[in-house]
């Protein structure tokens, strides 16, 4: 509140705030702040309007002691905007809000500004993206729009075919631009930094920069290039995985793998390489010249200690099912 001015006001001409809390004062915390024998925190009240924003068990208290006047910060701020102010003043100090006082007010955040991304709504009720995107759904007061305000104040595409072609789009400009920062990637995609942020996450991780159900539809990616004398992967009912992708998500699943320090690695190392043909494509044309013959004999070497690595799995399944045949 250090932009707001501060001032002795008279506690008789104060009203009432428009509370974030269901249950309106607590008396036992009311009465704990009366038997304080010091001077109270100052409260915020809106300047146009003498309206209480923060600090009503505060004003109760120094009502109760006898106080003509009370310490306030004096808020200069659009009158709509006043609840969303009290319920981010009430999450970290004095009574904090509960966890359901701050549903609700994120329902009539919701309600009254539906054009406000989950995440700014989130960042004023200290709840999660996701909450929030779940209190938007289960309400048909909150009408649906096309865009959404984001935490930066600019507006973007609020449908799920919007946010993933966004996504996408992210991806590809990391790989075509690999110099280019965060904040201008996500300027030019649409979308959010912190979504972003998590789409080069999922790129170094190797994986889909839309995550499985957003609705995003994907480019097929090409079937891999097996050699010939190589047996080829196949499920418990014979058939055979669709691409690779699929083959490392059953893999993913597998107990063996996921629960063992040693198959955790490995996952990751393939994780890795999980990348659609096209974007190893584009990648190739982002190599300077100079770097060119360093980066090909990289690359040739890790492929030539990948194929070693898989003959020796193969060498240690064979040996392994002979054993227990002969035992």
């Amino acid at each position: 509140m250090s932009a707001a001015t501060r001032a002795d006001v008279p506690v008789e001409t104060l009203l009432p705030a428009d509370s974030p809390r269901t249950k309106g004062l607590d008396q036992e915390y009311v009465d704990t702040l009366i038997a304080l024998d010091e001077d109270l925190p100052p409260i915020v009240v809106h300047r146009p309007s003498g309206r209480v924003v923060d600090g009503m068990h505060r004003l109760a208290a120094a009502r109760a002691r006898g106080d003509r006047t009370i310490s306030a910060y004096l808020l200069d701020a659009p009158e709509g905007s006043l609840f969303a102010v009290a319920v981010s003043l009430n999450i970290s100090h004095g009574k904090p809000l509960s966890h359901g006082d701050r549903l609700a007010a994120a329902a009539r955040i919701l309600r009254e500004n539906p054009a406000l991304s989950d995440r700014y709504v989130a960042s004023v009720t200290a709840l999660s993206p996701r909450t929030v995107s779940r209190v938007r759904r289960s309400s048909d007061e909150v009408p649906h729009l096309n865009t959404r305000i984001g935490l930066d104040g600019k507006r973007r595409p609020a449908g799920v075919a919007g946010v993933a072609s966004g996504r996408q789009r992210a991806g590809e400009l990391m790989l075509e631009r690999p110099g280019a920062s965060l904040r201008e990637i996500a300027r030019a995609a649409g979308i959010s930094l912190g979504t972003a942020h998590d789409v080069k996450k999922r790129l170094l991780l190797g994986r889909d920069p839309v995550p499985e159900g957003r609705g995003a539809a994907r480019p097929e990616r090409p079937q891999p290039r097996i050699p010939a004398q190589r047996t080829s992967p196949h499920r418990a009912d014979g058939s055979v995985p669709r691409d690779s992708g699929e083959l490392l998500e059953r893999l993913r699943k597998d107990p063996a793998l996921r629960l063992s320090q040693s198959g955790r690695f490995l996952l990751r190392c393939f994780s890795v390489h999980d990348v659609d043909e096209s974007v190893w494509t584009r990648l190739a044309t982002t190599i300077p010249p100079h770097c060119a013959e360093g980066v090909s004999k990289l690359a040739r070497e890790c492929a030539d200690m990948w194929l070693r690595f898989a003959d020796r799995v193969e060498r240690e399944a064979r040996t392994g099912r002979r054993s227990h045949t002969s035992a």
